[in-house]
């Protein structure tokens, strides 16, 4: 009886050393993994940092520009751009995405002169002098979205038959244009793409960051401590004389205690 007992306990105490091995065999999985992934990031991270802004094409052949953007935390972004850290601190909610671009706008010239409407003060042909005024607008209307529109008040001042200086008062000088920017997966890593239908848009620069799930949704704190209703499926040591490990199904509550977290 003594040696069956024995037996029993060491195959007890076997399957308890299986499972803490098991245990700490998926604590060393989860630290692996997170190893990888803060390494990918760092690599990522270096290629952003020595990247520059490309010009390249879409499927449907549209100009756009790109750029790697940072993956990393709110503070390892401290370390990396402090311009882009400032403007997500600046923030009031918690940021999943973050870009900055400078924008360069050139306005192709007008196909046809600008119309104007001339008035003349004075008399410019008289040696006393006198001026000419004339006040003109120019629409250039590149699709329902992208527009410029500009108006201004030309004034030529005359003297003994001479022009001694001009004067340009600007009315109106409005720009409409639009801008699709996101973020696309490429070579394990993401790029910031921008693209305007308003002709002679490019970015002079182009930064950005992406914040990780995990730091805009930390995962609930475990407790240590935990209480169970329900079916319970599990292995323990039945209740003869001679205790042997038995598996069991059944309803009922359980208590238990986390040594290890995941």
């Amino acid at each position: 009886m003594w040696d069956k007992l024995k037996n029993t306990d060491s195959r007890v105490y076997l399957l308890m050393g299986i499972v803490i091995l098991l245990l700490i065999l998926l604590q060393q999985c989860d630290a692996r993994k997170k190893a990888e992934i803060d390494a990918m990031m760092a690599q990522n991270n270096v290629l952003a940092l020595n990247d520059t802004v490309k010009k390249t094409t879409n499927r449907l052949n549209d100009v756009q520009y790109e750029r790697k953007t940072f993956i990393t935390t709110v503070k390892g972004l401290e370390d990396l751009n402090k311009d882009l850290y400032q403007e997500v601190k600046a923030q009031r909610g918690q940021v999943a995405q973050l870009t900055k671009i400078v924008g360069v706008l050139s306005t192709p010239k007008p196909v046809k002169p600008i119309d104007g409407v001339t008035t003349v003060t004075g008399k410019p042909c008289d040696s006393l002098g006198g001026s000419f005024a004339t006040e003109w607008k120019s629409v250039q209307q590149f699709d329902t979205l992208n527009s410029r529109t500009i108006k201004a008040e030309t004034a030529i001042f005359l003297k003994d038959k001479k022009v001694i200086k001009s004067e340009t008062k600007i009315l109106q000088d409005e720009i409409s244009f639009d801008i699709i920017t996101g973020l696309e997966k490429k070579d394990n890593g993401y790029n910031i793409f921008v693209r305007s239908n308003y002709p002679g848009f490019r970015p002079a620069k182009i930064s950005g960051a992406f914040i990780p799930q995990s730091e805009l949704f930390p995962p609930t704190a475990k407790k240590n401590w935990g209480l169970g209703i329900g079916p319970q499926v599990g292995l323990g040591l039945g209740g003869a004389v001679v205790p042997t490990p038995v598996w069991y199904i059944g309803l009922g509550f359980s208590l238990q205690y986390n040594l290890f977290k995941f």
